[in-house]
């Protein structure tokens, strides 16, 4: 995958999330949303259950579920469509997206360069500061110019290289 395809698809997505971000900072009902909206639109938990093809007692156990927050998404989907409502799933990121991908790269290197670091100084040719903060300077691009995934617990498959040794 090349650079800018990379990139494009970085701010697609983020793109994308930005509608969601306002929501995310709205709070919960303390009845849930289950009981809000069902409320909202003037419907008995009788009607409802009607409607989905269950009990009125399920409906107590769902919306007891969902303040609880150990309801599933498909029991969600279900609720939502009894109601004519859409189900909206979103995994929204506390800080945007090249942001989050930047700190764990800076981890990974900082990881990877001290440890080469230490091995350097055990014999005699250890960084300066500013040498090792240049290294891990050089090694983050590096790494964000690479496969994401290689940030994530793949330590393996990191860039293995020398510090010192030129940037490709």
């Amino acid at each position: 995958m090349s650079d800018g395809f990379k990139k494009l698809m970085l701010e697609q997505v983020q793109e994308a999330l930005n509608g969601f971000m306002d929501l995310a900072k709205k709070p919960v009902p303390k009845k849930g949303w289950i009981r809000t909206m069902r409320e909202a639109l003037g419907m008995s938990s009788y009607v409802l259950a009607n409607r989905m093809g269950c009990n009125r007692s399920n409906i107590t156990t769902i919306e007891q579920r969902e303040r609880k927050g150990n309801i599933n998404l498909e029991t969600l989907e279900q609720v939502a469509k009894a109601m004519n409502c859409k189900l909206v799933y979103c995994l929204i990121p506390l800080e945007p997206l090249d942001k989050i991908l930047e700190e764990q790269a800076k981890k990974v290197a900082k990881k990877q360069i001290r440890s080469v670091n230490h091995s350097m100084k055990l014999e005699q040719q250890g960084l300066t500061p500013k040498q090792l903060q240049q290294q891990e300077d050089d090694l983050v691009q590096e790494l964000l110019k690479g496969n994401p995934k290689n940030l994530w617990g793949h330590e393996s498959k990191l860039i293995q290289r020398k510090p010192n040794s030129p940037i490709h």
